[in-house]
């Protein structure tokens, strides 16, 4: 029964958070909405932030498991690297409260409050690492042209995580560009400043 009250109060904040924010809604508000005590609340997390952090961990660890699963089923370093796209673009279709959560998250990040925040901070470092590791392996076979992959790693995380803010904006549809066409467009465009000149 306790582990059900986990589950519950996890899936009652993932309902809340991205309607009201982190700001907007208390643990009484949780309890209230799951219909249990604020006791039964702290006795699986220590406050809000323990919750919010840990539907943070469960996004991070869904987009790291996409990042894997479509990395492994393509063969070359590019088509890898793209893959990492449309792991985004898949979570932000399949996981809305996951990703309206994430981002809130990012969005308000406060330096200054550096325990909470270091956690989230290394998880989201494991996506960042898979990247490099596609990145160097491209190097390594003559795929990529010599590049720094930490740098090029957070360039593509920022660039793919900037476009999912202006489709939710509605930039896109406003725009009329569809996610097919701004892959290719990312790919080729990104692609050509980092292939080797012998294999372009």
């Amino acid at each position: 029964m306790r582990k059900n009250n986990r589950e519950r109060i996890l899936k009652t904040a993932r309902q809340l958070l991205p309607r009201y924010g982190y700001n907007g809604i208390s643990i009484r508000a949780i309890a209230e909405k799951a219909k249990l005590t604020t006791g039964a609340i702290y006795f699986h997390f220590k406050d809000k932030m323990d919750i919010y952090k840990t539907i943070c961990f469960e996004a991070i660890d869904m987009l790291i498991a996409n990042f894997r699963e479509r990395m492994e089923s393509r063969k070359t370093p590019s088509q890898k690297l793209i893959s990492t796209f449309d792991s985004y673009i898949d979570f932000f279709y399949n996981h809305q409260d996951h990703y309206n959560i994430l981002m809130e998250y990012k969005a308000h990040y406060d330096p200054d409050v550096k325990d909470d925040h270091l956690e989230v901070t290394k998880k989201l470092s494991e996506m960042y690492e898979l990247m490099e590791e596609t990145i160097r392996a491209g190097i390594q076979d003559g795929s990529f042209r010599e590049i720094d992959p930490r740098m090029l790693s957070v360039l593509l995380a920022a660039v793919t995580e900037g476009m999912l803010q202006l489709k939710k904006l509605g930039i896109f549809d406003y725009m009329k560009i569809s996610d097919e066409n701004f892959r290719r467009f990312m790919g080729d465009t990104i692609g050509r400043g980092i292939l080797n000149e012998r294999v372009k």
